[in-house]
Formats: C-alpha cells, structure tokens, sequence
C-alpha cells in the first residue's frame, strides 16, 4: 500500500476524494450537456446553424478573458474559492436559461456561463496535481480524467433522452439541481494550502508562463485536439440530425465517451512509462481523421461508431497525456497559470473550430467541412514534428 506524507493524508482520505470527484463529475454533466443541448436549443428558438456556433465561440471566448482573472486566483487564493465560484456560475445559468425567450438572451447568458468555464475547469486540475504523490500523476489525471468522461457518457445522452420526453425547460430545472448540490459538496472538500514563496501579481504570473518556450510545444497540440473538439460539440448533433433517421443524436457521445474511458485508463500509464510526446502525437492525428470519416456518415450509419470512437481514444488520451506533460514541465508556484491559459487555449481553439465550421458550412456544407478539417489536422501533425527534428528524435 502507498505510503503519503502525513501532510498529504487528510487531502487523499476516501471521504475528501469522493466529495471532490462527486462535485467534479456534477459540474462536467451542468458543463456537457449545454454544450450539445445549447446549439440545438438556438434551432428551436429559430436560430441557424451559424447562431449555434456563435453562441459556442462568445462562451469560449469570454472564458478566456476572464481567466486572466481566475487563473491567477488559484495560485494566489488556493484552489478552493474559483472551484466554488465556477460551481455557482454553471448552474445558476441553467436556472435563467430557463427564463430565456431570444436567441439575445441565450447569448448574454452564455458570457455569464463562462466565469464557470474559467474557474472551474483548471482550478479542478490544480487540485488533483497538488495532492498527486510523486511520480503518480498520469495516473491521478487519469482518474481525473476518467470522471470526466463518465460525465460526458452519462450528460448528453441522458439529457437528449429528456428532451425528447419531455422539454428543454426539464432539462435546465435538472442541471440546476445538480449544480446546486454539487456546490454543497465541493464546499466539504479540503484543499491543500499552497507552500510557495511570495506571491505574483496576475500580469507578472501570465507574463512568466507566456515567455516559457517549453510548454509552447504542448499547448500547440491542445489547439489542435480543441480545434476538432470545438467543431464535434456545437454540430454533430445537427449532423447526426440532417443526414440519418437517428432520433437521439447524443448515442455519437456515448460511444465517444466510452472510447473515452479506455483512452483515459490506458494514456496515463502508457505515458508514464513511455513519455508523453511518444503517446500524444499519434492520438491527436486520430482526432483528425476521426472527424474527418464523419464525410462519409450519410447512407452509412455504421461511420457514426467509427468516428466517435476514433476521435474519443484521441481526444482523451492526448489531452490527458499533455496535460500529464504540462504539469512537469511547470513550476507549483505559477501551476494554476499553467493550467488556466492552457484552458484559455483550448478554449480560443475551440471558439474558431465552431465559428470557422458555422461560417463555412452555409458555403460548403458540413460534410466537406468535415473532412477538410480532420484531414488537415492528420497532416499537420507529422509535418510539424518533422520541422522539430529534435522532438521527433525523441520518439526513438
């Protein structure tokens, strides 16, 4: 059995984790399910395909300016305060999109949801990596990772399943109650305090990880994965929609989630052992010419399985391997920095698959924007790492 330092023991204790990935599981269903159920819901208020992916890049795009914020907060504050604030953020929003009647209105709100994105996201991360015993953590973000994941298996499925049933309204009134009752558990959780010298300004913090020429190498495949993931979320589900009978498009999460998870049990001890970069770069080529085979999902349901599981064992073991790498190559002391402008990365990736793939799809249609994209990501991979020619060495 693993041995902790005495300090680290009331922060591992069965109690105090269960109540931290409960809450952690919670806030990622409240996260999940609106951004599939958003873009849909923009449909029923008469919207198009470029107002869903609209309300994608404002969400995201907000989330990154206000890290600026909450991202620095976790390294001056602790991690505690940001997890409780994106907590309250996330489901009081389901409460007013309850109260929403424009397509206006959903927009504003999608800017208030991100004070959820921004703080709570990689203020989560921090948390694990604080408390991850030496030499452990690919494992510890593996299970971190694998909660997450169970919550994208469980979150959109389910809710596509109740708004069929029953009503968007329904749904909201859900993830309002989840999302309070996962505020109440985080707020039981104890949170390592932070054992580092004197403390930075924000500008000083940002400034330091942005002239940090190691972690730029990372970050640039988050943006790839993200770019891809960004356009998976906002239209998938329309894909889905328009091109099969498929009542429930949320089914492409599912199995996308249960690829997921296998991803998630396996990147963390495979690059543990192997090195990050060597597991990470072929995952993220995958996530390419997983979205890249959804050109061929019309007439072929069978496409649907293939892509979402292909773009789940990329998706998820490639981030969770970059991540794993990020956080050994950062210092504690600016770690939530770290973490919050890989978020804001991501989420600026994320923001311009949606726009870019809204935008172009009222001139080439999803199908073409599709494969262009996966097939792009795929290709760019390997010409990227044969310019590092000291990155690609490093796989040998």
């Amino acid at each position: 059995m693993l041995e902790f330092p005495e300090e680290k023991k009331q922060y591992l204790n069965r109690k105090n984790l269960t109540f931290f990935f409960l809450g952690v599981f919670l806030v990622y269903v409240v996260f999940f399910t609106s951004l599939t159920v958003l873009p849909l819901y923009v449909l029923e208020l008469g919207g198009t395909e470029y107002h869903s992916g609209l309300q994608s890049t404002l969400f995201f795009l907000a989330a990154v300016f206000l890290r600026l914020h909450f991202g620095p907060m976790a390294d001056n504050k602790g991690r505690k305060i940001p997890l409780l604030i994106g907590t309250f953020a996330f489901f009081t929003s389901a409460l007013l999109y309850i109260m929403a009647d424009s397509i206006l209105v959903i927009m504003l709100i999608r800017i208030y949801e991100a004070v959820g994105l921004a703080a709570f996201l990689s203020s989560a991360s921090s948390f694990v990596a604080d408390i991850a015993p030496k030499g452990k953590l690919g494992r510890y973000m593996s299970f971190h990772r694998f909660t997450i994941t169970v919550a994208l298996l469980a979150g959109p499925s389910s809710a596509l399943f109740i708004i069929n049933m029953h009503s968007f309204t329904t749904w909201f009134g859900i993830n309002f109650a989840l999302g309070l009752f996962a505020l109440g558990i985080l707020g039981l959780v104890k949170v390592q305090p932070l054992n580092v010298g004197r403390k930075f300004s924000s500008r000083e913090l940002m400034l330091y990880v942005l002239k940090d020429n190691r972690l730029w190498p990372i970050f640039l495949g988050m943006l790839l994965l993200s770019f891809c993931y960004g356009i998976l979320f906002t239209f998938v589900s329309i894909y889905i929609t328009q091109v099969t009978g498929i009542s429930n498009p949320g089914i492409y999460f599912v199995y996308y989630s249960m690829a997921g998870l296998l991803a998630n049990f396996s990147a963390g001890y495979l690059s543990d052992r192997f090195g990050r970069l060597a597991v990470s770069l072929p995952l993220v080529m995958l996530m390419g010419l997983g979205l890249a085979v959804l050109y061929f999902l019309p007439g072929r349901p069978e496409i649907l399985i293939i892509s979402s599981v292909m773009t789940g064992l990329g998706y998820f073991g490639g981030i969770l391997s970059l991540i794993a790498w990020l956080i050994e190559v950062s210092d504690l002391e600016v770690r939530g920095t770290v973490l919050s402008v890989q978020e804001s990365s991501m989420d600026l990736a994320i923001a311009a698959g949606a726009f870019i793939v809204g935008s172009a799809s009222t001139w080439i249609g999803l199908p073409v924007s599709f494969i262009v994209v996966g097939l792009a990501i795929f290709c760019l991979v390997p010409l990227l790492a044969y310019k590092k020619k000291e990155l690609l060495k490093s796989l040998f």
